[in-house]
């Protein structure tokens, strides 16, 4: 599922002396010994501002070690987590600059951020369909590992876990949700169903879609579908469809599709208030019978085939 982000990556920062404090949070981090192996702490941000601590830790999974980039606004709290999956270029390609920029706005916005090396766990730094129909199976119990780990931060709220991906991130995204009920939401761009998986998925969490309506890596028919799943379930989910947009986003659409992310997972894993009688309204209760939104700007049922990205 190797694609092109057509975004603007933002650098990664670079490290800044007399953080103390920061770097004390890092050293936190590091004290998950039952599961983190290595963290080394730098402060990033977008433009080198400060807003968020960047430490690379790791967990095993199968006996093998996961790495993993967690990136997280400063200070105290229990925030939500989100898991941030690449696609098929692995960690080295533009698809993972694009992001880790979306892992530090993340941060940012006050959620820990954890851009996962899943394809650690099967020896791969790039992959091809064929590859990635054999071995999603193997990443998602790398993920579910990854949630594991996760919740083991003392900065994680362990009840609020999200999920988001890009291209095969979204894919894996909506793999992890269908299979592990601790996921409370996920955003995908240009996701789909792997083929072996479609048929069994019997649940699915809160789930944004964003697609470009000419993605030429992954046609907009692969997102339809999902959506049509998304309904025949009950979900509370939402399709975007981006007029004239491929496979990621460019500088004028990139930073709506960063907005709609931050209210989607806002909504759907931060706490929030009683109601009368303590109770939500149908259509806000995550996962309920509500009826399903979808959005289509101007949309498009492009079927040709494609290969993922």
């Amino acid at each position: 599922m190797t694609g092109v982000a057509h975004g603007t990556g933002r650098a990664r920062g670079r490290g800044v002396p007399r953080l103390r404090a920061r770097f004390a949070l890092a050293a936190t981090t590091c004290a998950l010994a039952v599961v983190a192996i290595r963290c080394a702490g730098r402060v990033v941000g977008p433009g080198g501002d400060l807003r968020v601590l960047s430490t690379d830790t790791a967990f095993t999974s199968g006996g093998v070690r996961i790495a993993v980039e967690r990136v997280a606004p400063p200070g105290g709290g229990r925030r939500p987590a989100i898991l941030v999956l690449h696609p098929s270029d692995g960690v080295a390609g533009s698809g993972a600059s694009y992001v880790r920029r979306y892992a530090q706005e993340l941060a940012s916005h006050g959620y820990v951020a954890y851009v996962v090396h899943y394809f650690d766990r099967t020896g791969d730094t790039r992959t091809d369909d064929p590859r990635e129909d054999a071995e999603f199976r193997v990443w998602t119990s790398t993920l579910e590992d990854a949630i594991t780990f996760a919740q083991h931060d003392p900065a994680v709220n362990p009840a609020r876990v999200g999920v988001f991906g890009y291209s095969l991130g979204a894919w894996m995204g909506l793999a992890l949700g269908a299979e592990d009920r601790r996921v409370g939401a996920v955003v995908g761009i240009g996701s789909g169903f792997f083929d072996a998986l479609r048929p069994t998925v019997r649940r699915l969490p809160p789930t944004l879609l964003l697609h470009g309506q000419d993605d030429d890596v992954v046609p907009l028919a692969k997102a339809l579908a999902v959506d049509s799943t998304l309904r025949r379930l009950g979900v509370v989910h939402e399709l975007v469809v981006y007029p004239g947009q491929k496979h990621g986003f460019d500088d004028a659409k990139d930073p709506d599709a960063r907005a709609r992310t931050l209210r989607f997972f806002d909504r759907e894993l931060r706490p929030r208030r009683f109601f009368a009688f303590g109770r939500r309204p149908a259509a806000a209760r995550a996962g309920g019978s509500a009826p399903a939104e979808s959005t289509r700007a101007g949309a498009a049922t492009g079927a040709a085939a494609g290969q993922r990205p």
